[in-house]
């Protein structure tokens, strides 16, 4: 994945100390109830759409920008479903962080669901399935922010699950 400049920089000051970063991610669903996925050029799993805000950037245009950059699709953020902290991470170059996420949910519209297709380098492949028929390997996350956004599209007044 793509590291964005101001990690980067931060990195040359501060090496492979641990960070704590601020992470997006959003649950698509089309009219027809079928989840927007992509698989990670990274390790090959898929997982819903994820990316990190910019300094200053909103957290839901966050979202809406990564979905569009990664996916080709448009889509509508509907509200928080949930927030989460990861685990500690370390990346193959001894990079470490914690993710704090944010998941959104989302909605796209029939034209948007037709647009769906690899956008970035990030992933290899795009595709909608139905909440019971999830492709294998999904990343470990992805099956709680996806209950976390299905609930909360069935129970907006229910509020975000957090954990």
């Amino acid at each position: 994945m793509a590291t964005p400049e101001f990690i980067i920089e931060l990195r040359r000051k501060i090496g492979h100390e641990q960070l704590w970063l601020p992470g997006v991610s959003v649950v698509v669903v089309s009219p027809d109830g079928r989840l927007l996925l992509g698989r990670r050029s990274d390790n090959g799993a898929w997982a819903v759409v994820s990316g990190i805000p910019e300094p200053g950037e909103q957290p839901a245009a966050a979202a809406r920008r990564e979905c569009l950059e990664e996916t080709g699709v448009d889509a509508e953020i509907l509200g928080v479903a949930g927030v989460s902290a990861g685990e500690p991470h370390v990346f193959p170059n001894g990079d470490r962080c914690v993710f704090m996420d944010i998941t959104f949910a989302a909605r796209a519209d029939a034209a948007a669901v037709a647009r769906a297709h690899v956008a970035d380098e990030e992933s290899t492949a795009v595709d909608w399935f139905a909440p019971d028929a999830l492709p294998t390997p999904l990343v470990g996350s992805t099956p709680g922010r996806i209950d976390a956004a299905l609930a909360w599209l069935a129970d907006p007044s229910a509020g975000a699950r957090f954990q």
